[in-house]
C-alpha cells in the first residue's frame, strides 16, 4: 500500500500538482513516520511522509525549470523566519564536521518538510472558498480517523497500525501503543504514537470550531456537536495529558478572545457536556480531571507512569549540560537523538521538550529561528483573520500548540501544524489577488497550474 500511495502522489505532482499540495494535509493523517517506504539497515530511513515532501519538491522543481525558472511572486508571510531556520540548520550541520556524514540528509529534510508544504499550499492555493473546501474534508476525514482510532482501541484490534509496523523491518523507527507499559493500551488510530494522534484529533477539533463561525444553524450545530465529541473522545482515549492539556487550553483562550455571544455559547455547550458527563457517570469525570492535573503531581504521575515537573527538572539539567557545550548553534541537528541512544543519561528519558531539542540541536540561533515562526505566525494571524472569531481560533490554536510542544515535544505534529495554520490563513483572510504582474507571468500561472488540477 505505501508504494502505491505514494506512486499515486507522484503522479499527482507530476500532472496535477495544485491538487497534490492540498491534499498533503489529509495525507499526513495516513503517512506517519512509522509508515516507512524504504528501510534497510545500509541506506537512510525514508518514510512515505518525507518521500512526498522529496516528490513535490522535484516536480515543483522541473516545472520551474521547464518554464525558464520563473516562478510567481507570493507574499508568503512565514519566509523571513524561515529563512533563518534554515541558516539555523546550515550552521548546526556546518559546524558540526564530526557528524557530517549522518546529519546531511537529516537536516535538510528537518527543514524541508517543514517548510515546503505550507509553503505549496500558499504558492497554490488560490481563494478562501478553495482554503475552506481542503479544511472541511480535513475536518471530516478527521472526525472519521477518530472513529477508527477508538473503535480499534476497545476491541483492541487496529490492522493498520499492525501494517505499520511492518514496514519498519529494521526497527529504527517504531510505532508503538504502550500496550505492555503500566499505563496499558493506547488509541494509536493510523498513527504510529498515541500522543501524535491525540495533537492530530486536537488540531482537527479546533478546525471545526473555525468552520462553524458563518454558520449555526439548529442541525448544523448538532452535527458539529456531535463530532466534536467524537474527536473528544478519540483524544480521551489516547490516555495521553498533553493532546488533552492542548484541547482545554485552546478551547479556554479563544474564549478569551472571542466575542461575549461566542463565549456565552461555548459555556452553554460546557454545561451540557457536564451533564451530560454527570449522567454518564461523575467518576469518569473526576478521574479525567486528576488525570489532566496530575502533569503538575509527582504522586499522582508517578502511578501513570507519566512525565511529571521533577521529571522535567531532571531532564533541565542534562539539557543544560549539552547546551553549554555549544550554546550558540548547537552541537548538531541529531545530538540529542544521539544522546538519548547511548543511554549514558536515564534521567533524560526521551528529551520530551522541543525546548530542549532545540536547544542541544541548534542552539540560541535555532531557538530564536523557532521563536521568530511562532511570533510570525501570531502577528500574521491577528493582520490577515477578517473576523474576531477566526483570530480567537488561531490564537487558541497557536498559543495551545506551544504549550504542547514545550512540554511533551513536537513529535511530527509541526508539519501538519503549520500547514492547517497557512489553511487558516487563506480560508479566514482577505480575498487574495490574482497576481498579474505581466503576460509572460500571468501565462506562467496558466501553464503550470492547468485548470483540471484545481
Amino acid at each position: 500500500m505505501n508504494y502505491l500511495l505514494t506512486t499515486y502522489c507522484l503522479y499527482l505532482a507530476l500532472f496535477r500538482q495544485r491538487k497534490m499540495a492540498l491534499l498533503f494535509p489529509i495525507l499526513c493523517f495516513f503517512t506517519p513516520k512509522g509508515l516507512g517506504l524504504l528501510d534497510v539497515s545500509s541506506l537512510p530511513y525514508l518514510s512515505v511522509n518525507r518521500a512526498l515532501v522529496v516528490v513535490m519538491v522535484v516536480c515543483f522543481c522541473l516545472r520551474v525549470m521547464s518554464h525558464g525558472f520563473q516562478i510567481r511572486k507570493t507574499s508568503f508571510p512565514l519566509t523571513r523566519p524561515f529563512v533563518l531556520l534554515g541558516a539555523a540548520y546550515l550552521a548546526a550541520f556546518a559546524l558540526n564536521p564530526a557528524t557530517w556524514s549522518s546529519d546531511a540528509v537529516t537536516a535538510l529534510m528537518d527543514f524541508s518538510e517543514l517548510f515546503f508544504p505550507c509553503y505549496f499550499i500558499w504558492y497554490f492555493c488560490k481563494s478562501p472558498d478553495e482554503a475552506e473546501r481542503v479544511l472541511k474534508c480535513f475536518y471530516v476525514v478527521g472526525v472519521l480517523v477518530s472513529l477508527y482510532g477508538t473503535f480499534a482501541y476497545l476491541m483492541h484490534f487496529n490492522p493498520y497500525f499492525d501494517y505499520l509496523k511492518q514496514t519498519t523491518p529494521t526497527g529504527r523507527v517504531a510505532a508503538t501503543d504502550y500496550n505492555d507499559s503500566l499505563r496499558g493500551l493506547r488509541a494509536v488510530g493510523t498513527l504510529s504514537h498515541p500522543i501524535t494522534y491525540g495533537a492530530f484529533q486536537t488540531m482537527t477539533f479546533l478546525v471545526g470550531v473555525f468552520l462553524m463561525r458563518g454558520n449555526r444553524s439548529a442541525v448544523r450545530l448538532l452535527l458539529f456537536l456531535g463530532a466534536q465529541m467524537i474527536l473528544f473522545a478519540g483524544i480521551v482515549v489516547t490516555n495521553s495529558r498533553t493532546p488533552l492539556v492542548y484541547a482545554f487550553l485552546s478551547l479556554l483562550i479563544f474564549t478569551c478572545f472571542a466575542r461575549v455571544r461566542d463565549k456565552i455559547l461555548v459555556a452553554q455547550i460546557a454545561v451540557v457536556a457536564l451533564v451530560i458527563g454527570s449522567l454518564v457517570g461523575l467518576e469518569y469525570v473526576e478521574k479525567l480531571a486528576d488525570f489532566v492535573s496530575s502533569v503538575a503531581s509527582d504522586s499522582s504521575t508517578s502511578s501513570q507512569n507519566g512525565s511529571s515537573l521533577q521529571m522535567r527538572a531532571g531532564q533541565l539539567l542534562v539539557a543544560w549540560k549539552f547546551f553549554t557545550n555549544a550554546p550558540i548553534f548547537g552541537g548538531g541537528v541529531s545530538a540529542t537523538r544521539s544522546i538519548i541512544a547511548s543511554g549514558a543519561y536515564p534521567d533524560f528519558y526521551n528529551a520530551e521538550s522541543a525546548l530542549f531539542q532545540w536547544a542541544i540541536d541548534l542552539g540560541i540561533v535555532g531557538l530564536a529561528a523557532y521563536s521568530a515562526l511562532f511570533i510570525q505566525v501570531f502577528r500574521t494571524s491577528g493582520r490577515l483573520m477578517q473576523t474576531r472569531f477566526s483570530r480567537a481560533v488561531l490564537y487558541a490554536t497557536i498559543a495551545g500548540y506551544v504549550v504542547f510542544v514545550l512540554a511533551t515535544g513536537v513529535l511530527e505534529t509541526m508539519q501538519l501544524f503549520l500547514t492547517i495554520i497557512v489553511l487558516l490563513f487563506i480560508a479566514g483572510g482577505k480575498e487574495r489577488p490574482r497576481q498579474s504582474h505581466s503576460p509572460s507571468t500571468s501565462g506562467y500561472d496558466r501553464l503550470v497550474i492547468p485548470a483540471s488540477g484545481r
